[in-house]
């Protein structure tokens, strides 16, 4: 992996070297010979001023041709051009202010632009030649001014040079960071792979090592929580099958209790009620647990739909909530139902049907003779609150926060109440996280528990 890394880092560092280098080489290359090509331009617009200013309002003619001579040749000197020419061009012909002018007869006959620069040759020799032309309209022709030089205005030669040496000397410190990158990441990649190999394995104790500060380590961060994460559900699970275990054992073992019983003949006539009776109750146990465990799995599982509809959910869930005045009276508990009309809701009619149903059975199983299950529902802006109390034991303060986590009530709780599957407030929470709601309970030791669903009011 570190070979692969290695290369990997170091081809991107090569590559971004060269484009790097020579984008830039080629942009200020550009940049200079623009600066030169400007400053020439300029050397011929002082050159063509200075002939005008030796002009004056005289006529061009021979009684000034040698002062001219003289102020080219200086020019030339002074700039180190090659050439420095003027000419006049002008309908009877091109006058040049010199013996010979043969890079201004080298450029062409009609030059359209006040700044322009040509290729030309000269004397079998190339040259650039840069050319300014003044207007020279009340003398009847134009002032052209050259520059020509046989040097290229960059040297690209000597610039290619000093680039290639810098590109192998940035090429050597590249390959050096890149081996010295590809080694540190290598090693803390390794300590990643090592864990992530473990885990697979079954390990789910393993953790990646954390050091530094930069993504690798948030990484490995978010690895060691995912990590965790899995074997914490690996021990809910452990304890989840372990107390299903407990829980299918109690009725199987009285159910097969009274089966031997029965088949061997050991039952009288008048306990037969009895036994019944008691077979239906452990029957009815197993059938609500498995139904409970199958749809806590299609929960999980995200495997069943929302049918939201418009829905009066005051006289929806009045209907849902009288179904278990029997039950309350039964219990010799008192059902209190203190429902306000809010309104049309869009909410799927059976879910929020089994969210009730789950918050009451779950109060009544823990309410005590002669205590109270309320059941509320109000509109608070634009949410509406529905929740259900009871004057129960009510729940430890440290128990709160896991409420909500499967088993977990019924395992803590057993001994005030040991009948349900203890699925019902996870199922609760799942319905109502798919139905993009809130739950939350508060709880007062000795006083009660009251379990809130949020929903959205519109």
């Amino acid at each position: 992996m570190r070979t692969r890394l290695f290369w990997s880092m170091a081809v991107v560092a090569i590559a971004t070297l060269l484009v790097g280098g020579i984008t830039g080489a080629i942009l200020i290359g550009n940049s200079v010979e623009a600066d030169r090509s400007d400053e020439f331009l300029r050397q011929a617009d002082v050159t063509g001023q200075l002939i005008e200013a030796q002009l004056g309002e005289d006529a061009f003619g021979p009684p000034n041709r040698g002062n001219l001579v003289a102020l080219l040749e200086a020019s030339r000197l002074i700039g180190g051009h090659d050439y420095v020419e003027a000419g006049f061009r002008a309908p009877n012909g091109l006058v040049f202010v010199g013996d010979s002018s043969p890079l201004i007869e080298a450029l062409p006959e009609e030059i359209t632009k006040s700044r322009a620069t040509y290729e030309v040759e000269v004397d079998g020799e190339s040259v650039l030649a840069l050319v300014r032309t003044f207007d020279q309209s009340r003398r009847g022709s134009s002032l052209v001014v050259a520059i020509g030089t046989t040097q290229a205005l960059v040297p690209w030669g000597d610039f290619a040079q000093r680039l290639l040496l810098g590109l192998g000397v940035g090429l050597v410190l590249a390959a050096l960071l890149a081996t010295w990158l590809a080694r540190s990441t290598g090693r803390r990649l390794d300590g990643l792979a090592v864990a992530a190999g473990a885990i697979a394995g079954g390990d789910l104790a393993a953790r990646a090592p954390l050091s530094g500060s930069d993504e690798i380590t948030e990484v490995a961060g978010a690895f060691n929580d995912m990590a965790g994460q899995l074997e914490s559900g690996r021990q809910r699970e452990s304890d989840f099958l372990m107390s299903i275990g407990h829980d299918l054992r109690t009725p199987l073992t009285t159910i097969r209790g009274y089966a031997e019983a029965l088949a061997d003949g050991e039952l009288d006539t008048v306990d037969l009620p009895r036994v019944a009776a008691s077979l239906e109750i452990q029957s009815s146990r197993l059938a609500r647990l498995v139904e409970d465990i199958m749809l806590l799995s299609r929960l999980e599982a995200r495997e069943f739909s929302l049918r939201p509809e418009p829905v009066d959910l005051a006289a929806h869930l009045k209907e849902a909530a009288g179904v278990y005045s029997s039950q309350a009276d039964e219990d010799r508990v008192r059902l209190e139902l203190d429902i306000d009309p809010v309104g049309t809701v869009q909410v799927d009619p059976d879910r929020i049907g089994q969210i009730l149903n789950n918050l009451i059975e779950n109060a009544l199983r823990y309410t005590p003779q002669g205590g109270t299950v309320g059941v509320h529902l109000q509109r608070h802006d634009d949410t509406i609150s529905l929740s259900v109390s009871d004057t129960g034991p009510g729940i430890d303060p440290e128990d709160l926060p896991r409420v909500f986590d499967r088993l977990y009530v019924a395992q803590r709780y057993r001994p005030i109440r040991p009948e349900g599957s203890g699925l019902g407030l996870n199922i609760v929470k799942e319905l109502v996280d798919s139905m993009g709601a809130q739950v939350g309970v508060t709880s007062e030791l000795g006083k009660g528990t009251t379990v809130f669903v949020e929903l959205a009011g519109d």
